[in-house]
């Protein structure tokens, strides 16, 4: 047997009833022996540290939570077969694996290559699946706890990490092994998408032999998987996707351990990809659309890869990443997929296609329940009150806090029980996208050109303990809002009010003067006094920032209720609340919600939450899903009812860099965007049953306002037109360029279809493949060593925090918004486009300043520096006993203020 050494002086003859025949290994936790059961089966017993005993509270914790672990399914893991306690010091006894650990195999062998790598993912996610499907998180995935048995790998050690976090003399420690643990675990926080993160760093080092983010100490190690992109050079391409996905820093961004496994078999059953070809095939049902920098809230897509990434305010800097524990800053640098879960969307897959669904179709009478109804009216329209909707996710709670949250999944739940001075109007369609006012009685008014705005709050709000809501109650949570501490918010406030310098909060800053940003001369009146005019301060103020919070009843761990309904309560893990009427709401007071529900039970860190919402025992979800789902929503009839595929306000794009000769010269670049076949591109970015539109603008028709149609977009390209661009721009032969992209998921597929087209006009392009980490430290927010390399092609895309013109075109198209460290703007560098967004930011005229949006737009086209590729369209599942449902616009999924049930 291996590894099997005699038992050392001290060590215990004998555990419980079970023989111990010999010493295995020691940890930070205890020790494990070999040893026998009575009825003669080998077994591993763990006997846990005697400090693990002091605590009588720890001991009964440990006890539940590995009891817990002796639920999990026998597959693909070593059976727990008792949990006890000898001299109230804690053991463990499990099945015995007669194998070395994957970290000793590597560490002596080399990596894993070829089927066996694929077979062992697919059977460790196997494992995950069985065990998140019992309720357990490991906590600590790692290499040294997959052991490499005769008949197959065998995870080991499941919950043991949760069931050891038992004490507050503990808390000191962190729980799990730090070159593997998701980037929330530093931070006390651990969900099943947490071993997620852990098992594809332990994939890629047995792939490679290397840690995912390196060793060393632990702040080196930290700082590495809190702030920078996973190494995945040397991980086969076909699994690389997948591990991108899961290594997602937020935890809400990645798949589920069923969603990784059926991915894998599909991904181990493929073919090797076909060389390329003029018009690329649709691919196999691709699980990972590549991860790449948006802006604003993540919207629909196979896996998402990050935290927020969202636009800069006006005059804000950019800066690469968010920090956990700072402030969060405006943007944060892209490792996202293209098809960004918005962490709300129900369903799913980002896909584009070219041919005949139409994604706002014209409603009838007979379509209440068909495809697509709700995304520009309701379906099933009921305004019948009562019953409890249940709510269902995968991900971790973000916040119940309005002062600290920001993803659009939370700002979809927070309106519920929290009123801000204005809000989106909860319709479907275009009307959507409209802002209304909300807790103030009418939209705000502009004074000295735009740089200060007045609300009057409407007369007779309460909380829910009866009291009125003040307008000092909205003045103090957006400054509370501050505190670094509540790092999870928006930053909107922070730049654009007048605060004094270094603000952070009544409770760290209680003796600055904030009067020159907010005043409130009386109880229902608020002004905002801002640093340079905005036009649109409206669309700001409806974030929950503005959610009235009283100061002296102000606690962390929930707020007092202004809108319908109440928190009543909040699990200790986070995984549960529950919300109730609040009686103290008037509807007269309120002219936005209808507040149909009783009651609403919203489940996080549900393994199975995507199977509730199929199987109608969920009426709403938080999910993200895998290709195969989008197959299977729209192939079955009674689930294809029930879908819905709206165009979404993310936009693949490719980035043309006039700092490159001879992309300098504005025919060259023309010529290229003539040459583009849309169609091509669309499948390559992933065919499907879903059918969206080509894209005929860069900015997309979610956004509220007139688009401007570039008329050099074609469907298939217009190559006599693009050659006419090369004769007009001195290259009737054609030119050579360079097209640098990330080795993941359809960026090579789109890459190609580029290629393509571009040599069919005498444009020769040189695909540069690096990997996700070089992508964005090196290429895709640098346009300093865009230009230095000669870099003249470059992919992007883009998503606004709401859909304004201004919120999506500011951080893509404003020269100011380039530096040296990191931009989202790597192409547009127009003095004129500049000036145009100052004006249109200022304009206080709703007419004009959608005109000159307008003009932003078509002078953007007339430069040819960013082309639209793909509109990212999310597919949606309504659930079975869902009734008042619609698409909102703003949040990328079906609107929860206005749903009921049938």
């Amino acid at each position: 047997m291996r590894g099997v050494r005699p038992l050392r002086p001290g060590d215990p003859t004998s555990v419980g009833s079970y023989k111990v025949t010999g010493f295995l290994g020691e940890g930070g936790q205890g020790s494990v022996y070999l040893g026998v059961s009575p009825s003669g089966e080998q077994v591993a017993i763990k006997l846990l540290h005697a400090r693990f005993a002091d605590d009588e509270q720890a001991v009964r914790r440990f006890r539940r939570e590995a009891e817990a672990a002796r639920r999990v399914a026998e597959f693909c893991t070593a059976r727990v077969l008792e949990v006890g306690a000898v001299n109230d010091q804690p053991f463990i006894v499990g099945e015995y694996v007669d194998g070395p650990s994957l970290q000793h195999q590597v560490t002596k062998e080399g990596p894993v290559q070829g089927p066996a790598l694929m077979r062992l993912a697919i059977t460790t996610a196997t494992a995950l699946v069985a065990i998140h499907g019992s309720g357990v998180v490991h906590r600590d995935f790692k290499p040294s706890n997959v052991l490499l048995g005769p008949d197959g790998p065998r995870v080991i050690d499941f919950g043991i990490a949760r069931a050891l976090d038992i004490s507050q003399s503990l808390t000191t420690s962190i729980v799990g092994t730090p070159a593997f643990m998701a980037p929330e675990q530093f931070l006390g926080g651990a969900s099943p998408a947490s071993d997620v993160f852990a098992w594809a760093g332990t994939m890629i080092f047995a792939a490679t032999g290397r840690g995912a983010f390196g060793f060393g100490p632990l702040p080196v190690v930290m700082h590495r998987i809190l702030n920078l992109d996973a190494d995945l050079n040397g991980v086969p391409a076909e699994i690389a996707p997948l591990l991108w996905a899961c290594l997602a820093k937020d935890p809400r961004r990645r798949p589920t351990a069923e969603q990784l496994m059926r991915d894998l078999i599909r991904a181990g059953a493929a073919p090797p990809p076909a060389p390329s070809a003029p018009a690329p095939a649709p691919p196999a049902a691709q699980p990972v659309s590549s991860p790449q920098a948006i802006g604003g809230h993540f919207r629909p897509g196979p896996y998402p890869a990050s935290g927020p990434v969202r636009p800069p305010a006006p005059g804000a800097t950019t800066e690469p990443s968010r920090r956990h524990g700072q402030r969060r800053a405006l943007v944060s640098i892209g490792a996202a997929a293209t098809a960004l879960v918005t962490g709300v969307a129900v369903w799913l897959v980002a896909r584009s296609h070219p041919e005949d669904f139409s994604p706002n179709p014209t409603p009838t009478s007979s379509q209440v329940a068909a495809f697509g109804t709700a995304v520009t009216s309701v379906a099933d329209p009921s305004a019948r009150k009562g019953g409890t909707l249940r709510v269902v996710s995968p991900y971790e709670l973000e916040s119940v806090d309005p002062g600290n949250m920001y993803m659009p999944d939370s700002l979809n739940l927070v309106r519920l029980y929290g009123r801000s001075l204005t809000m989106f109007k909860p319709a479907p369609g275009a009307a959507g996208t409209q802002i209304v006012p909300d807790l103030a009685e009418s939209l705000g008014v502009p004074g000295d050109g735009g740089k200060t705005w007045t609300y009057k709050l409407r007369q007779g709000v309460k909380y829910q303990d009866g009291t009125p809501v003040t307008s000092e109650d909205v003045k103090y949570a957006i400054l509370r809002s501050m505190d670094p501490s509540r790092n999870l918010g928006s930053p909107y406030f922070e730049l654009m009010l007048d605060l004094p310098s270094g603000y952070q909060g009544p409770a760290k800053s209680p003796n600055a003067n904030t009067d020159a940003a907010i005043q409130t001369p009386d109880d229902r009146t608020i002004v905002f006094r801002l640093r340079r005019p905005y036009a649109t301060f409206d669309d700001v103020v409806q974030l929950p920032e503005t959610v009235p919070v009283p100061q002296a009843k102000d606690t962390r761990e929930t707020v007092l209720a202004s809108g319908p309904y109440k928190i009543e309560s909040v699990s200790a893990d986070k995984k549960q609340v529950v919300l109730t009427r609040n009686d103290q709401w008037a509807a007269a007071t309120d002219p936005n919600r209808n507040a149909l529900p009783d009651r609403y039970e919203i489940d996080y860190q549900v393994a199975d939450a995507e199977q509730r919402l199929r199987a109608g025992t969920a009426d709403f979800g938080f999910l993200n899903t895998s290709a195969s789902t989008e197959a299977a929503a729209l192939g079955d009839p009674a689930l294809r009812k029930r879908a819905d595929v709206p165009v979404g306000t993310s936009v693949r794009m490719l980035a043309i860099n006039p700092q490159v000769a001879p992309f300098d010269k504005v025919d060259c670049r023309r010529a290229v965007v003539r040459a583009l076949n849309l169609k091509n591109l669309a499948r390559a970015f992933g065919a499907g049953p879903a059918q969206s539109p080509l894209p005929t603008s860069l900015v997309p028709p979610t956004v509220a306002g007139g688009r401007w149609r570039d008329p050099n977009l074609k469907a298939e390209g217009d190559q006599q037109a693009a050659k006419q661009s090369l004769a007009a721009c001195g290259k009737p032969s054609g030119f050579s360029t360079d097209y640098v992209y990330r080795d993941l998921g359809t960026d090579k597929q789109i890459a190609e279809v580029v290629q393509h087209d571009l040599a069919a006009i005498g444009i020769e392009v040189t695909l540069r493949q690096v990997s996700p980490a070089e992508f964005h430290k090196t290429y895709g927010g640098n346009p300093g060593n865009l230009k230095r390399q000669g870099i003249g092609l470059i992919p992007k895309s883009w998503a606004p925090d709401w859909p304004d013109p201004e919120s999506f075109l500011s951080s893509i198209a404003d020269s100011r918004q380039i530096t040296d460290t990191y931009s989202f703007n790597v192409s547009v560098r127009v003095k004129a486009i500049d000036d145009l967004m100052d004006r249109a930011r200022a304009e206080l005229d709703a007419g004009k300043r959608a005109a000159l949006w307008t003009e932003v737009e078509r002078k953007l086209a007339d430069e040819a520096v960013l082309v639209p590729l793909v509109w990212v369209c999310p597919v949606l599942l309504r659930g079975q006993n869902a009734a008042n449902v619609h698409v909102s616009p703003v949040y990328g999924n079906y609107d929860l203020l206005t749903m009921g049930l049938k």
